[in-house]
């Protein structure tokens, strides 16, 4: 095998395929990249069981072949490489050769028959999204999977598509997070779940540009974007019903500048800087038009206030885990949001002050008097 290519392709190609190397392995060929060399295209791969990613360039192939390379080897041989272009020789016994300006490098390989094949499965339809798009979907929702792999299928987000709209769900138990935006195209599937560390890693490499086009089946799903793939299983099971909680009405409601009140929870931070104290709840009373936010540990106590605009309703104290009222705000890119109330032990809502296109539901916590 012998290929020359742009240094920054290649680089682009190693630096998305590596996030699917096993990181530790007993077998030497899952701690390595695969490289296959075709007509005028290579592949780099990656594959750890669990997800499998799969990058390609353009480049000047005199000689088609395969092999697979210790990935952090070789991500740190083309991370240093001065050059502009990269050649790539393969000779006999796997001994690999790769040259970029002055620098030669000669290091061994492993026969690619023995690398994990990506996974085979059938694809019937599939939806398209803007990349971007789809990114800040996940990002804004992912924050309430759980994390309990008692319930394996709730570590995971819900794709639901329906009537062109794609919805992605995550609960935990305590709280729960939907995002809804436009397709491209809406195609015929039925609901996935796709593992949180799937979507954690794609993330890292999806573009803000483009489209992204997905292709789910029974047990695994294909994310395809730009000049990359990634493969994965998806989680079986029943997901939650939660059709219900977004039916939840309220009957305290106001408006609140998103900034601001995340602020004031960042403001707790200090006296919850232990594990243990992480846990303490939150005291939030509103009273009139604005919220005083309340915190008492053995370490400290914090009180804060900000101005809200009253909707409807009357006043109330209430307590919930300070780390999901910030990781709820967090998600928000509005500038103002919709808060609701009912009852000290009913839930928060979080909605957007046009349109629908989140929902965040928030359990509280029993306050002690």
């Amino acid at each position: 095998m012998k290929f020359t290519c742009l240094r920054e392709d290649i680089l682009s190609a190693v630096m998305k395929a590596e996030k699917a190397v096993s990181p530790k392995s007993t077998l030497a060929v899952m701690e390595g990249m695969l490289i296959e060399a075709e007509i005028d295209k290579v592949y780099i791969s990656g594959n750890d069981l669990e997800i499998a990613i799969e990058a390609s360039f353009q480049a000047r192939v005199e000689r088609t072949g395969r092999i697979v390379l210790n990935s952090r080897m070789f991500t740190d041989i083309i991370r240093k490489t001065g050059g502009v272009d990269v050649t790539f020789e393969v000779g006999e016994n796997y001994h690999t050769t790769i040259t970029s300006g002055p620098a030669v490098f000669k290091i061994a390989g492993i026969n690619a028959d023995e690398f994990p094949d990506t996974y085979d499965f059938e694809i019937s339809d599939s939806i398209i999204i803007e990349s971007k798009v789809l990114k800040d979907m996940i990002r804004q929702s992912i924050f309430a999977a759980s994390k309990d792999t008692f319930r394996q299928i709730l570590t995971g987000e819900l794709f639901r598509v329906r009537d062109n709209i794609l919805n992605i769900v995550a609960i935990d138990g305590h709280r729960f997070a939907i995002r809804r935006e436009e397709l491209i195209k809406s195609g015929d599937v039925k609901d996935f779940v796709v593992p949180h560390r799937t979507l954690n890693e794609l993330m890292k490499i999806l573009s803000d540009e483009g489209e992204i086009e997905i292709f789910p089946s029974k047990k695994y799903i294909m994310f395809e974007f730009g000049n990359c793939k990634l493969f994965s299983r998806t989680l079986e099971g029943d997901f939650f019903d939660y059709e219900n909680l977004v039916k939840t009405e309220c009957s305290i409601k106001l408006k609140t500048n998103v900034r601001e009140l995340k602020s004031s929870f960042e403001r707790v931070l200090p006296i919850l800087y232990e594990e243990k104290k992480a846990k303490s709840p939150v005291r939030l009373t509103l009273y009139e038009n604005e919220i005083t936010v309340d915190c008492v540990t053995l370490t400290g106590t914090v009180h804060d206030r900000v101005d809200v605009e009253k909707i409807q309703g009357g006043d109330i104290e209430i307590g919930f885990v300070n780390q999901y009222l910030l990781d709820a705000f967090s998600a928000c890119d509005d500038e103002e949001v919709f808060v609701e109330f009912s009852t000290p032990l009913s839930p928060m809502l979080l909605t957007p002050v046009e349109g629908d296109k989140f929902f965040y539901f928030i359990l509280p916590v029993v306050l002690k008097k």
